[in-house]
């Protein structure tokens, strides 16, 4: 976009997006006016205020002596009008450093299905004492709730995602009852999205399902 360089992303930016408050870098020689229709035309919202300031440029600490060239930073408090708005991640590993999704896109709530998980860590035992040798460390990680029993009779499901479970060496499925009960399973081997599961007495042999072994 003409004039408009890139987003500024530091704490003080960050605070600011819960007023809807957006700090961008623009050309030196663009006005206020002008900046305002850029981003009026661009993201189709109303702009409130603005607030525009330059920047002197940063000493050089190689070569010749001397500074970089000045920029131009504008603050925006825009009122959004189409009901989009742009969720920015806050910075805490390098995989969400600039990340941004939009807000209105909202995931499945499976706070039921993940518990935190007690790490010790260092390789102690109960007494505290190192019984594995260089076990320091590691990432956090959350532990997901397998339904191993398949209590569900006779009600079909819909493998809704295949994800990677950090705490075995299988895949997991996330898998949508018909009465609304979500709930993990181990991935059965060649079931893909899309595919209905039942547990039974009476259901076919066949890819996901679950009877007893006096049925089988």
């Amino acid at each position: 976009m003409d004039g408009i360089k890139y987003a500024v992303f530091t704490d003080k930016s960050i605070r600011l997006l819960g007023n809807n408050q957006y700090t961008s870098n623009v050309e030196s020689g663009s006005t206020r006016t002008e900046i305002k229709h850029w981003v009026e035309l661009f993201f189709g919202v109303k702009v409130i205020a603005m607030n525009s300031h330059r920047l002197p440029g940063k000493a050089k600490k190689m070569g010749p002596m001397g500074h970089t060239m000045h920029y131009k930073q504008k603050n925006l408090n825009k009122k959004i009008l189409n009901n989009t708005a742009i969720h920015l991640y806050k910075t805490s590993t390098p995989s969400t450093r600039n990340g941004a999704v939009d807000s209105q896109v909202k995931s499945n709530s499976r706070n039921n299905l993940i518990s935190g998980q007690r790490h010790c860590g260092k390789g102690r035992n109960a007494r505290g004492i190192i019984t594995a040798r260089h076990r320091g460390g590691g990432h956090k990680r959350l532990y997901r709730k397998i339904d191993f029993r398949r209590n569900e009779k006779d009600i079909s499901g819909r493998i809704v995602t295949i994800e990677y479970d950090p705490n075995r060496n299988a895949y997991i499925c996330l898998i949508h009852y018909g009465d609304g009960e979500k709930r993990y399973i181990l991935h059965p081997r060649g079931a893909i999205i899309g595919d209905t599961i039942v547990s039974g007495t009476e259901v076919p042999i066949s890819m996901g399902n679950a009877l007893p072994l006096s049925a089988v």
